[in-house]
């Protein structure tokens, strides 16, 4: 009987075809392998558990009050222009300066409101108590409202990695109409509070606490020459 089972059954042609089979197997998982590693290492995507976003928004705070607001009957009338800021704060990001020229945004520290928007609300607010009084106009007004217009201009406002805060700015205090200039100065103050990393919010509370420094050196020079008995005008 002739044996059905015979060596080179198998001919070249088939051992051939068999292993290019094999090989192009062997190349689509390596591929789908070097796909899935240049997806975790470019953006940390995981096929194991869902990504979850981790940024989160912050807002400047006012000082707290004394106590019950109290505005007296001869309280100052100030008129509070928008804050100008260096193009670096435009920035919706926290900035964290790493030395003399060189800043870093954190992605997952956002800003809740325009940056300038919130240093002049809460800078109003802090002006209100230190003043007691109720007539801080933000930037629109007739001149008969008020007996003082002020203006600040930023040019630092930031953390570094360390934890200090430094606020920089020049001001200025007009009469109304901006037609004289009452009285006009820089300040320059600093901080030490929580470095940003890990945690974000010592650092918001930093910047706070500068605002607050910067508004009692303001309302200083608003007592000083701004008179109290034009904030009795018809409003």
């Amino acid at each position: 009987m002739k044996n059905t089972f015979e060596t080179g059954t198998i001919d070249t042609g088939t051992r051939s075809h068999i292993r290019a089979r094999s090989g192009a197997v062997v190349t689509r998982f390596a591929a789908l392998l070097s796909a899935i590693t240049l997806c975790a290492g470019l953006t940390g995507c995981s096929f194991l558990k869902p990504a979850k976003a981790t940024a989160r928004h912050f807002v400047l705070t006012p000082m707290p009050a004394t106590g019950p607001a109290q505005a007296a009957s001869n309280s100052v009338a100030v008129g509070l222009g928008q804050v100008k800021l260096p193009a670096y704060l435009f920035n919706t990001s926290l900035a964290v300066r790493k030395g003399t020229n060189e800043i870093e945004y954190l992605p997952s520290a956002l800003w809740a409101e325009r940056l300038d928007t919130g240093f002049q609300r809460v800078l109003a607010a802090n002006l209100a108590i230190v003043l007691s009084t109720d007539r801080i106009h933000l930037s629109a007004w007739k001149r008969d409202e008020v007996a003082g217009e002020v203006y600040v201009t930023l040019e630092q406002f930031d953390v570094d990695a360390s934890g200090t805060g430094v606020l920089v700015a020049r001001w200025r205090v007009l009469s109304p109409g901006g037609d004289k200039v009452l009285k006009a100065g820089s300040a320059r103050l600093s901080r030490q509070g929580p470095p940003p990393d890990p945690g974000v919010s010592g650092a918001i509370a930093t910047l706070s606490e500068l605002v607050a420094d910067f508004s009692r050196q303001l309302a200083q020079a608003v007592q000083e020459n701004v008179p109290r008995q034009a904030a009795l005008l018809p409003r």
